[in-house]
């Protein structure tokens, strides 16, 4: 089930109010105030939001979800402010209630005459927030915005907070307000009692990665074009299906350090390596066509930083020519020796656009979340110990040291989403030697199925000092 349908459910009990306007009037300021959070990029540069932003309000003990959209031009024939219309105009049908925001320092623009006449015919009640209002002069600011006709109008300053109370009063006491079902003692619709597995999608710059979350959801979710950087926001997007509900993030494509110049471009970045962190699973979407880059590896390692389980999706699989049976264990082959680092990593061939291998993704990210938060008994881990290494000849832990060799005493697992383990070490010098860790991490694996999952080892050490000191 993709969002608009979940949302159609959601808002059985949530109302939806959508957040509209023309570009930088201050819309994902005051989205962010309204969450609670910062989940939209803010900044001075207009367009920055694009696609559909979902959040969370409540005042005065009601709860609506909102949806910040991103700066409307009607009629523009460009290929970007088209597609924001086209987003915008989806979380306008689906919304209750609309605030509309206008600069009051700018007082009305003919842009805005042109979005009064669009917001109008949607037959929906509006509330005008005349943002960047003067505190001393409420009023007089925002006088000029009763001529649209809209019976709510109120100067606010969505970066200080200023009359922001005053317009929530009105937007939840107004007749039309209600909800639909109301929920029994407040509980959460069933289908919310599951954890959602959080699934992003990364990569550089238009390598699909909107294509990919539109081709998962069944639907025109994200903007896509061929600019390279038409998603700046990470946007959430919840998918369920009969196994699992997902928690998508389609994430900024992110570029080297020093090829990001714009502000939004860098902020789209740190919120995508942002995003990494609250990721259980991360596709990293790879570019058949222009074959692997160094950055696609830094990208992969970024998630592995995060601890997300990795799945390497080859996209535009399609548009490769001459392919022959053994092209894609060829390519996996090239791929594997560019990033020896995620020898785990599952490799999925796909095309967003056809639709290619695209429905093997959600299985192995299923598959990968149950693998890191596998957790293993201290029990288990030593009789697998005792058989592989310390009974296999050849594998020492580390080099003799000074006539002393360092010993593994047993290992324990500490924490899962990712794996962790401590391998508990005395006598010698500390440190394990790079191929004992190696050939511990891959026994792990085979044995305890870890699929696609990063593996965590740390070496706790009782030196003879601190033997003798107790």
């Amino acid at each position: 089930m993709s969002l608009s349908a979940k949302q159609k459910r959601r808002t059985e009990a949530l109302p939806l109010v959508a957040i509209v306007g023309r570009p930088n009037v201050g819309k994902s300021t005051l989205f962010n105030r309204l969450i609670g959070e910062r989940r939209s990029i803010v900044g001075d540069e207009p367009g920055i939001t694009r696609d559909r932003i979902y959040g969370e309000g409540e005042w005065s003990g009601s709860r609506f979800a909102l949806v910040d959209t991103g700066g409307i031009v009607p009629d523009d024939e460009a290929v970007i402010p088209a597609n924001i219309l086209k987003q915008a105009s989806f979380a306008i049908d689906e919304a209750q209630a609309l605030v509309w925001v206008v600069d009051a320092r700018k007082g009305v623009t003919p842009l805005d005459e042109e979005l009064a006449r669009l917001l109008r015919g949607t037959g929906k009640r509006v509330i005008v927030a005349a943002n960047k209002a003067d505190a001393v002069n409420w009023e007089s600011d925002a006088g000029e915005f009763h001529a649209f006709g809209f019976d709510d109008v109120f100067g606010i300053s969505a970066e200080h907070g200023n009359g922001i109370g005053e317009m929530l009063d009105a937007l939840v006491s107004g007749a039309s307000w209600q909800l639909a079902k109301p929920l029994k003692d407040d509980a959460p619709d069933a289908s919310y009692q599951l954890a959602p597995l959080n699934l992003a999608i990364v990569g550089r710059p238009n390598v699909g990665k909107s294509s990919l979350l539109n081709r998962l959801l069944g639907e025109e979710r994200a903007i896509v074009s061929p600019v390279a950087g038409t998603t700046r926001d990470s946007v959430d997007t919840f998918l369920q299906t009969p196994e699992q509900i997902f928690r998508i993030i389609d994430t900024a494509g992110i570029r080297r350090k020093g090829k990001t110049t714009a502000v939004a471009e860098k902020l789209s970045v740190v919120m995508a390596r942002k995003s990494l962190e609250r990721a259980d699973v991360a596709i990293v979407v790879l570019d058949a066509e222009q074959g692997i880059a160094a950055l696609d590896a830094a990208i992969a390692g970024y998630g592995v930083e995060a601890g997300c389980s990795i799945i390497l999706a080859v996209n535009k699989w399609d548009a490769l020519e001459n392919k022959l049976t053994g092209t894609a264990a060829a390519f996996e082959r090239g791929l594997r020796d560019q990033m020896k680092f995620l020898s785990w990593a599952s490799v999925v061939t796909i095309s967003a656009l056809k639709g290619q291998r695209v429905q093997k993704l959600l299985p192995l990210a299923v598959r990968a979340g149950k693998a890191r938060r596998t957790r293993i008994a201290t029990s288990r881990l030593n009789e697998f110990f005792e058989r592989e290494v310390r009974q296999r000849a050849g594998i020492t832990p580390a080099k003799t040291h000074g006539g002393s060799r360092l010993h593994v005493q047993y290992i324990t697992q500490i924490a899962v989403r990712p794996p962790t383990f401590v391998v508990f070490t005395s006598g010698g010098k500390a440190g394990l030697h790079f191929s004992f860790l190696r050939y511990l991490e891959n026994r792990l694996r085979e044995e305890f199925d870890f699929f696609a999952t990063p593996i965590r080892i740390i070496e706790r050490h009782k030196s003879r000092a601190r033997r003798h000191a107790k």
